[in-house]
């Protein structure tokens, strides 16, 4: 049910009102002015007289209202056999079979309920279109001239405003159209090449990651000492092409102040940062101030050796820093800086540095467990304590020296050096101070410490590196060879491996022995002296004597506890060569090899009581027997000075005396091959040598035109001293063979034992002779 007012029944009077149900209605029948109209929709009344009064507001032409007295109009009948004629329009009412329009109508106007209250007045059917009767009007009744109409000023001012501000709006929304079309553009270009910048970048990384493993196993370039027995420096060994020398020492015994100071000048946040430091990479851009490398790049840079200043060399340093830092511990990248860093022009890494320039040296037991001396960098030489502001002074000093080796170093002597050391150490103690760094012993740094430790720096002198070179004749044999040993043969590989390696070497010379011997040799050629034979002479100036070679060694344990090569090490004239090692060199070694001789002969069943005529003999040379001129077809010695004894004597005598023929006359028993396996079992490998050389000289050259002769007998061949030595050690020892030893042990700088010499246990060695044997020629020689 609608509850509109045109829902509402037709009431005349004559019909009681309407009851709620609907009555049939044709749509020809005028609603009676009387109805009354439904009660209890106040609100909707309501709004029905306010839609009036808007519309009657609603300027517009007044309408005339018709004559009272002028009755409605009725609908003209159809003529017969025509259909019913339309009658106000297109939306008049006809016949109920006339109107799907006028249906459609009343159903618009019974939903709105708005075209009675337009016009409350009109009479007729209800859902008849009002349309005023068209009459002729005279001048007094016609229409009032019509004003056109007009918005007043302010409502015009307002609305153009209104378009105005739209157009704004448009033209502005546009525009932020536009910048946020670019804003979104441009975020997703950046995240685009973010992305691929960081697929490239991790690319790279891991295309880096092999360069890392082999930087950080890398094998640093070292410096090797050689020791006595005793642990006294006899010679520092250095490749001089790699940059100077260096001497790892563990992040344990590198002091607090000295890590601080080198923190504070070269990466402060070094403990916080992954490798690289974007702030310090932004102000060295803005400033155009190099500065911008971290310790961590330093420290790849340092180990790759590459100085060539390019952006390619900048991102490989930050990627291997970031990988660095990723699998190492602050600590021990901080501990490899020191050790790589160079501290001046011949001083690479802090250990180094402290030596030269602070005269410090390690502390080491007789286990070569050392103290290096940067962990003593604190102590007063001469008053004998510790002293922070005099550690505190060094520290900084160091510190500001990677920045520029060379011009920092102290100890050369040119172009101000000193001088622009002492102002970095004051860059140096300002960024300790601006970033509070404590000392241990001092507490905080103060403007009133770093006047102190100005103050101290500037008296100090520094002593620099000096060569020290001890015992150098054994000191060159032992390194020659442990190169031997490094390069297995290979003389340049063993050479460089020991020059770089680090090698602490304890050798087995006695430094106050070498010292007796090498006096003693000075006293013995260059001051008169009683000789056995000649009486009070000197060496040197009577006989031309001006060089000799000693060796002295343990028979027990081959250990050589002392070799002077020569008279003079720094004596360059041709009678002395003193650079040469004479103990080395080839010599005849003259009646020194009768014994030899005599030994073979001792195996092979004689003895030292046997008698050997000293007479002149004719001994034949090879296989040639003399025919006619045995003078000069055969070999016939004389002893020492011309002549023979004419003696009959057993050769305990014969020896004792070193008669010549007697020794001949043993070998040509023995046979020269027998004497020479001897001497290669006693370690007597020079002769080898020489036939060697002699029969590359001469090809197809025999033993015996080589010098293999009754002549050998003595000491016609070339043998060095060590050898001879080493041979009269077998007789000395019971007939057993021990080489000679010039090393105990070898350390690396990082403490690791690689090798030592057990004398309880000696290797390399064998037995000669038997006891008896040995006894025997003993007995002889004593």
């Amino acid at each position: 049910m609608s509850n509109n007012f045109w829902d509402q029944p037709p009431h005349n009077g004559n019909q009681p009102p309407y009851n709620g149900n609907r009555p049939s209605y044709n749509g020809n029948q005028a609603p009676d002015q009387n109805a009354v109209p439904r009660s209890g929709n106040l609100l909707r009344e309501y709004r029905q007289q306010q839609d009036m009064q808007q519309r009657a507001a609603v300027p517009g032409p007044v309408w005339q209202q018709p004559p009272q007295n002028v009755p409605p109009r009725s609908p003209m009948p159809p003529a017969q056999g025509q259909p019913p004629q339309r009658q106000g329009g297109l939306l008049s009412s006809g016949t109920p079979n006339q109107g799907w329009v006028a249906n459609t109508m009343q159903t618009v106007r019974r939903w709105s309920g708005r075209t009675a209250a337009v016009h409350p007045q009109a009479a007729g059917q209800p859902l008849v279109l009002h349309r005023p009767q068209v009459q002729t009007h005279t001048p007094e009744t016609a229409f009032p001239k019509r004003k056109p109409w007009k918005r007043s000023r302010a409502v015009r001012t307002s609305r153009l405003m209104k378009r105005r501000r739209g157009r704004w709006g448009q033209q502005g929304f546009s525009k932020r159209r536009v910048v946020l079309g670019v804003t979104i553009s441009l975020f997703l270009l950046i995240v685009v090449l973010l992305s691929s910048g960081g697929a490239s970048a991790y690319a790279y990384y891991q295309a880096q990651l092999p360069k890392l493993q082999g930087l950080a196993t890398q094998h640093v370039v070292q410096t090797s000492r050689i020791y006595d027995r005793n642990g006294n420096l006899l010679y520092q060994a250095y490749d001089s092409h790699a940059g100077g020398r260096r001497t790892p020492v563990a992040y344990k015994y590198i002091p607090k102040v000295m890590q601080d100071a080198m923190i504070a000048a070269e990466d402060p946040s070094f403990w916080n940062n992954t490798g690289v430091d974007p702030s310090a990479i932004l102000r060295a851009a803005s400033t155009q101030v190099g500065g911008a490398s971290t310790l961590t790049q330093q420290l790849i840079k340092n180990l790759t050796n590459n100085r060539q200043y390019s952006l390619d060399r900048k991102v490989s340093e930050a990627a291997l820093a970031i990988g660095l830092t990723q699998q190492y511990p602050k600590w021990k990248i901080l501990e490899m800086y020191f050790n790589v860093a160079p501290y001046g022009a011949q001083e690479l890494g802090i250990e180094a540095a402290v030596e030269d320039y602070f005269g410090l040296s390690p502390q080491c037991d007789k286990s070569y467990n050392c103290l290096p001396a940067i962990y003593n960098l604190d102590y007063n030489t001469v008053t004998g304590k510790h002293d922070p502001i005099l550690g505190l002074a060094r520290a900084s000093l160091l510190a500001g020296m990677p920045q520029n080796p060379v011009e920092y170093d102290p100890t050369i002597d040119q172009g101000g050096n000193k001088d622009r050391a002492l102002g970095r150490q004051l860059y140096v103690l300002d960024q300790m101070l601006k970033n509070n760094m404590q000392v241990d012993g001092l507490g905080p740094i103060t403007p009133d410490i770093i006047n102190q430790v100005a103050a101290m720096t500037a008296k100090m002198t520094f002593p620099g590196y000096h060569v020290t070179l001890k015992s150098p004749h054994f000191v060159y044999w032992v390194i020659g060879q442990l190169e031997a040993a490094l390069g297995d043969g290979n003389f340049q590989a063993g050479q460089e491996a020991f020059l770089t390696g680090g090698y602490n070497v304890r050798t087995t010379i006695d430094s106050d022995l070498e010292t007796y011997v090498e006096k003693a040799t000075q006293r013995h050629l260059y001051k008169p002296e009683y000789q056995l034979y000649t009486g009070y002479s000197t060496l040197s100036k009577d006989y031309n004597v001006n060089d000799s070679a000693v060796v002295v060694m343990d028979a027990k344990t081959g250990e050589v506890l002392a070799m002077n090569g020569s008279a003079n090490w720094n004596s360059n004239s041709a009678t002395v060569r003193g650079k040469v090692n004479a103990a080395l060199a080839l010599r005849q070694p003259g009646s020194s090899f009768k014994p030899i001789v005599y030994a073979t002969a001792f195996q092979m069943g004689w003895y030292p009581g046997i008698v050997l005529p000293d007479v002149k003999t004719y001994f034949p040379i090879g296989n040639n027997v003399p025919q006619n001129d045995p003078e000069h077809q055969t070999y016939h010695p004389t002893d020492y000075g011309g002549g023979y004894n004419k003696t009959h004597l057993p050769i305990r005598n014969n020896l004792a005396d070193s008669y010549n023929v007697p020794a001949v006359k043993a070998i040509e028993f023995t046979g020269y091959q027998n004497v020479l396996n001897t001497a290669r079992r006693m370690g007597i490998t020079a002769i080898d040598d020489f036939l060697a050389t002699c029969k590359h000289k001469n090809p197809g050259a025999t033993d015996v035109q080589c010098g293999v002769a009754p002549a050998m007998a003595l000491g016609s061949i070339e043998v060095p001293l060590l050898q001879m030595v080493g041979a009269y050690q077998v007789f000395a020892n019971q007939g057993y063979r021990i080489p000679p030893k010039g090393v105990l042990d070898i350390w690396d700088n990082y403490g690791n034992h690689l090798y030592h010499f057990d004398p309880a246990h000696p290797e390399g060695g064998g037995r000669v002779f038997s006891p008896q044997i040995s006894y025997l020629m003993t007995s002889v020689l004593s």
